[in-house]
């Protein structure tokens, strides 16, 4: 029957300030609460949301899927007869090649033009060249062509996670707009470089009287070609490369007056140093700290990223990403058969405009993974590397190189960067593997030697970007993303090499093509907020949190969960079925020919430097 411990009694002016106490009267119910339960005969209401959170916050099983917009510019012609290739350009000066090949011995002439677009595309669709791909009349052929490998030929997806920090990696910066050009090798634990500027003159002595001024307040200005990350009244642990000189200092200003570069110049007071251990156009690196009152809580740390690979090549599925094409729509045009060396009429394609869709076809368990931090895996990598099995890239030796983004942009000469022609920018963990073609080559029938990149396994590692940590802040922040190289194989494509601006005797390395690898693909969030606790007062302290001394108790952000979006929209809603999670990302996929202006600021830069004429302005604006 009724039990009397399940009744409460509770006085009104109890429940609310203001209530009264009244007399109560409480019956007696005759209600049966208690019922026999028979075996095996249970019911029990489950809250459907609740139960598909729960099991969505204990999933760790990912399957990605992400689409690629292929962007390329076919930018470099070149000359070659090597006759897979020669039959199959996107020819330009087809005339004069096919007069030249009437007047002297046909395999003496070298055809112009461009590689076609299908030597660059994720998927390659000729299957059917003769001689290239399929046997010629001869039996001859470049590679047999194999129709499941066709979207592996030329690019391999994986799927990698950061898992170390590489303090220690050799870097480079230089400009050889100061004078004399900077050359600043280092490694990346220094910190961000910068070049010096300490008054208005364009010599490298300092001039008495052309001081630097910001708000009627001398200022020493450092120059960096990546986004420094300061604010104001931060501070700033500098080392100069030439004199060792290191010292700390508070942030003044940032910027130099002019629009867009706040982010790439602060300054400092310049206090009349006596003597000073500036000068005009010197160069180091700088580390950031928050609180100088506690500089070994907050300041920054400095690497590049290692990424380890947790896929195979037979993992991803690439597919065309239904009749999407992107914006820049196909270049192509119809080859005569009288101006071609082969006598064979054909189309060919100079540029393509195709998207892509990435799946992989197994699911990635991400609960034994730990970052490179030893925090919880919030973020997979695409990364996509080059593998060019057609051979025409790479000569003997050569392999495949990298940089970060601000070894870019040529040098005021309009040739290479340095950094490029080092062995240090060579990849590592990539080996080439290589093999002889047909009995094509007229100086030595049967021994050119095509090179390609072997194709990455899972538990390979490979670098990635340049990153900043801050402890105290629990942030990481990229500053300058990895590239790679690839300049076409001089054996059988021959590029000109590329020319001084002002002297045309002077030559440098060839210029190339660059490409992203790695793009990030978010799995969860970490809190826009810090976290605070004692660790004897407080529980459920992450394994992954820091014990600040500025604090005096242990920091971290948490983990938004699943669904979960903040004020700033940071959070992650991706759909969840059978206990997997399917994250989804759209890339933009570009291969950059070395030498164009990519940036917005290197056009403004080079039209600056070479003297282009300013936009006409007829005062209408």
């Amino acid at each position: 029957m009724g039990n009397r411990d399940d009744i409460r009694i509770v006085l009104g002016s109890l429940r609310y300030k203001t209530a009264t106490n009244t007399n109560l009267s409480i019956p007696t119910p005759l209600v049966q609460t208690a019922k026999t339960l028979q075996e095996f005969d249970r019911s029990i209401d489950i809250n459907l949301a609740q139960l598909f959170h729960d099991e969505r916050e204990k999933s760790t099983v990912f399957r990605p899927v992400c689409k690629f917009a292929l962007i390329f510019d076919n930018a470099y012609s070149g000359k070659t007869n090597y006759p897979p290739l020669e039959n199959n350009l996107f020819y330009i000066n087809e005339t004069q090649n096919t007069i030249d090949q009437c007047k002297t011995n046909p395999d003496s002439v070298k055809w112009e033009g461009y590689p076609q677009y299908n030597e660059f595309d994720f998927v390659r669709n000729d299957y059917n060249t003769s001689g290239y791909t399929t046997p010629d009349s001869n039996g001859m052929v470049h590679v047999n062509f194999v129709t499941k490998s066709a979207s592996t030929y030329n690019w391999n997806h994986f799927i990698s996670y950061p898992y170390m920090n590489l303090p220690g990696k050799i870097l480079q910066y230089s400009d050889d707009t100061t004078s004399p050009p900077t050359f600043n090798p280092f490694r990346a634990y220094e910190g961000i470089p910068f070049i010096v500027r300490i008054d208005d003159s364009n010599s490298s002595s300092i001039v008495p009287g052309n001081d630097l001024m910001i708000n009627g307040n001398r200022v020493i200005e450092f120059r960096c070609p990546i986004k420094h990350g300061l604010s104001v009244g931060e501070y700033v642990k500098i080392k100069l490369k030439a004199s060792g000189f290191e010292e700390t200092y508070q942030v003044y200003a940032l910027g130099n007056g002019l629009p867009g570069y706040d982010e790439y110049v602060f300054n400092i007071y310049n206090i009349g140093f006596n003597p000073n251990p500036f000068s005009q156009d010197d160069y180091g690196n700088f580390r950031r700290i928050i609180n100088n009152e506690n500089p070994d809580d907050t300041i920054s740390e400095y690497y590049v990223i290692r990424h380890k690979i947790i896929t195979n090549v037979n993992d991803s599925v690439l597919t065309n990403s239904g009749f999407e094409q992107n914006i820049f729509g196909d270049n192509r045009k119809f080859e005569s058969s009288a101006y071609t060396p082969n006598k064979i009429s054909r189309v060919s394609y100079k540029e393509g405009a195709k998207s892509y869709s990435l799946s992989f076809n197994r699911d990635i368990d991400v609960s034994a993974l730990r970052d490179n931090h030893k925090r919880p895996i919030s973020e997979l990598f695409v990364t996509t590397i080059w593998k060019g099995y057609f051979g025409l890239m790479f000569n003997n030796g050569v392999k495949l190189k990298q940089g970060l983004e601000i070894n870019l942009p040529l040098k005021t000469s309009l040739s290479p960067n340095n950094w490029w022609q080092t062995t240090l920018s060579d990849i590592p963990d990539v080996t080439m593997n290589n093999y002889i073609g047909p009995n094509y080559s007229i100086q030595t029938p049967g021994t050119i030697q095509f090179n390609y990149i072997r194709s990455l396994q899972s538990g390979d590692t490979i670098d990635g970007g340049f990153y900043e940590w801050n402890n105290f802040e629990q942030k990481e922040r990229l500053l300058s993303d990895i590239y790679h190289k690839m300049t076409y194989n001089d054996d059988v494509f021959n590029v000109p090499i590329v020319p001084h601006k002002n002297d045309p005797d002077i030559r440098y390395g060839r210029y190339g093509y660059f490409y992203q690898p790695h793009r990030r693909l978010t799995l969860r969030v970490f809190s826009d907020y810090i976290e605070t606790g004692d660790i004897r007062n407080t529980v459920d302290i992450p394994d992954y949190s820091y014990f600040s001394t500025t604090y005096n108790s242990f920091i971290w952000r948490d983990i938004y969960e699943y669904g979960f979006k903040d004020a700033e929209g940071d959070g992650v809603n991706y759909p969840f079925l059978n206990g997997t999670h399917y994250p989804y990302g759209n890339f933009i996929f570009r291969i950059i020919p070395e030498g164009t202006n990519y940036r917005e600021n290197d056009m403004n830069y080079y039209a600056t430097l070479y003297g282009a004429a300013e936009p006409k302005n007829d005062g209408c604006e």
